[in-house]
């Protein structure tokens, strides 16, 4: 048990009705979308509560909280300058905020970013932070 924090991007791929030979089919059906792992933090409850409190409206309630491309430069931000604040809950244990989380943090960041510029033709990309306890 412990707090489990995932990025994950959603690949929408767009359904081309005018050309059936650009539908993607899977198992037999329209393919609508791909689900990536873009990032996995394991007890690092200060950059939690940083989202939560920002992005949140400081419910924490484990559901998705969407992020768009400069919400994460602004955690770049707050990670590189230390404006992630103190946070505890039940079984999240603690952050180490050293230069080895801090990297770890900040390229997760910077990788979805880029994943989400190098958004195709025929696809739209989001990102979306969730937490799990």
């Amino acid at each position: 048990m412990g707090l489990d924090m995932y990025l994950t991007g959603d690949k929408y791929l767009i359904a081309h009705w005018d050309d059936p030979q650009k539908i993607l089919i899977e198992d037999g059906f329209r393919l609508k979308s791909r689900r990536l792992d873009l990032g996995y933090w394991r007890k690092h409850p200060d950059l939690h509560g940083y989202i939560v409190e920002n992005f949140a409206g400081g419910v924490d309630d484990c559901r998705e909280i969407d992020l768009s491309k400069e919400q994460m430069r602004q955690i770049i931000k707050a990670i590189h300058s230390d404006l992630l604040s103190k946070t505890t809950g039940f079984f999240f244990g603690e952050s180490v905020n050293d230069a080895e989380e801090k990297n770890h943090a900040i390229e997760i960041f910077h990788k979805a970013i880029q994943w989400l510029e190098e958004e195709p033709s025929g696809e739209w990309r989001t990102v979306y932070y969730q937490a799990s306890w």
